[in-house]
């Protein structure tokens, strides 16, 4: 096969990134040290490295003491600019400033080379100046400023009277130093798993992807060469300690939602006693291997899928009908058979599932996605096309595909796909066979070593814990309780059953828990709570 003209490793993104960067905070020069595992204040370190909590009987009781930033960083303002990129404006007395920081691209091994990475901040005229900052991720799965913006118009807005949010947009993809490392046949693979070229057999489909995907990693191998194999967890968890260390502050509180849990996580591991607070909104399972969490997020994304039929139908005047689900599925399978417009069944769910993740906070956004549905199907695709296309700049950036091949942890061989797509095909219809194909887009990338969990936690967590999340689905909650077992700590876990992505966007009820979980006093019982969705 004759490859399509790549971009060199001298290219944009070379230039632009692996170079020292003109930043407005500098963190790591040519010279400077490393910006690695740090283990905190008043921690010592133990013999076989490991960071052991000091024993002192004078320790203050309660949570460990979180600030305002000492060193402020160059914030601007950005809200029209920020509502022009996102489709979503966050009006109505909400201010949205940016930042940037440069970082080094591998602080473990710093060479001098840096990238930037972006930094969105929201508040209100409520938010108190001294108020310390939520250091806000969602990982790899969206932009953390599309998530903050869709923080900032939705119920869990009211956090922003009593602290700002910090979003922090993940190395590589959005503003934080974009990565361009695929050609336009390569993406195309990717975002319809394998049918950019037409209709095909399952064997024909996965031997595609297969070899796409074999592509798109020796492209971005040659592209980011020393560094592709520096976007993964531990390397997002530094920028955040870079973010620390800009501020002068000695703990942060985060929240990590979606596969941000993950980064949180890898945070609380590497920079011990740094998370002064530890936020998990609706968590991956940290740790899990490629094929289990494929097979969580089928199983979870299909009931958000199923709840989402349901509501429509509650409505009664559902555009999809009595059985939204078999319209949904038959939508679909004219994409796997070339009849949708030139959208694949992949590109058709992703616009689906994306939609009602980020969805707008009014009654209309489960009937107007429904419509588009019903449209499709009736071969007016104009309306689903939009959806799919929005979806692809949220979800399946190069940087964003470059991050989560990094964070892979036993990959799946092209063998064994055909008979993960027809077992997890019967047990879900709607997403089994996607999340299987999507396996294979990181089928030929080498992984970065995995993020060891946290042996012990400064604090214990918030665990938000939604039900229908329509991009990881739910479940990742229940596959951390080994974790906070081994780490020895008792997290209190709200549990929400609404539908979309991120509790605490979602949720004022679990806005106004996490307010009182930043307070200087923990939580208290009861460690099991719900909010009505």
């Amino acid at each position: 096969m004759r490859r399509a003209p790549r971009r060199k490793a001298s290219g944009r993104w070379r230039a632009a990134v692996l170079s020292v960067a003109a930043a407005t905070v500098t963190i790591v020069g040519v010279s400077s040290c490393a910006v690695g595992p740090d283990p905190g204040p008043d921690v010592v370190t133990g013999g076989d490295g490991a960071a052991e909590a000091p024993t002192s009987s004078s320790a203050p009781a309660g949570p460990p003491p979180i600030q305002a930033p000492r060193n402020e960083l160059d914030w601007t303002d950005c809200g029209r600019e920020s509502a022009g990129r996102w489709d979503i404006d966050p009006s109505g007395g909400v201010s949205v400033e940016c930042a940037e920081l440069s970082v080094p691209v591998n602080p473990y091994r710093p060479t001098g080379d840096t990238l930037t990475v972006a930094l969105t901040r929201a508040s209100v005229e409520a938010t108190p100046a001294d108020a310390p900052p939520l250091v806000l991720t969602s990982g790899s799965d969206v932009p953390s400023s599309r998530t903050l913006m869709m923080l900032a118009t939705s119920p869990g807005r009211s956090v922003l009277a009593r602290h700002p949010v910090v979003a922090v947009d993940r190395r590589g993809s959005a503003a934080s130093s974009e990565i361009d490392c695929m050609t336009r046949f390569e993406r195309a693979a990717m975002l319809s798993n394998g049918l950019a070229e037409g209709p095909a057999s399952q064997e024909q489909r996965v031997d595609r992807l297969a070899r796409a995907a074999s592509s798109a990693s020796d492209g971005c191998t040659e592209t980011l060469d020393p560094h592709q194999l520096d976007f993964g967890e531990a390397f997002a968890a530094a920028d955040i300690e870079a973010l620390r260390i800009a501020w002068g502050v000695d703990q942060l509180a985060l929240v990590g939602v979606g596969e941000g849990a993950d980064v949180v996580l890898a945070y609380a591991g590497n920079f011990s006693g740094r998370a002064g607070r530890i936020i998990l909104d609706t968590p991956t399972p940290f740790g899990a291997n490629a094929r289990d969490r494929a097979a969580a997020r089928a199983t979870g994304v299909q009931a958000a899928l199923r709840t989402f039929a349901q509501r429509c139908n509650a409505t009664g005047s559902c555009p999809l009908g009595a059985d939204g689900t078999a319209r949904i599925a038959g939508v679909l399978a004219k994409g796997r058979a070339g009849d949708l417009g030139g959208l694949s069944d992949t590109e058709a769910l992703s616009a689906i599932t994306t939609s009602l993740a980020l969805a707008a906070d009014r009654p209309e956004s489960v009937t107007d996605l429904a419509a588009a549905i019903a449209a499709a199907d009736r071969g007016d695709v104009g309306a689903l096309t939009r959806l799919a296309d929005r979806a692809a700049t949220l979800r399946t950036t190069d940087g964003q595909l470059v991050s989560h091949c990094n964070d892979v942890s036993g990959p799946v061989g092209q063998n064994e796909i055909p008979g993960l797509i027809d077992s997890w095909s019967r047990q879900n219809p709607l997403t089994g066979a996607d999340s299987a194909l999507s396996l294979m887009r990181c089928n030929a990338w080498a992984s970065s070593t995995p993020v060891n969990p946290p042996s012990a936690l400064p604090v214990d967590p918030l665990m938000l814990d939604g039900a229908n999340d329509p991009i990881n689905g739910g479940g990742g909650a229940e596959a951390l309780g080994g974790l906070f077992i081994r780490a020895g700590t008792t997290p209190t876990r709200v549990t929400w059953d609404g539908l979309g992505y991120s509790v605490l966007a979602r949720s004022a009820c679990a806005a106004e828990i996490v307010a009182q979980y930043l307070g200087d006093e923990p939580l208290g019982e009861p460690t099991d709570r719900g909010c009505p969705s």
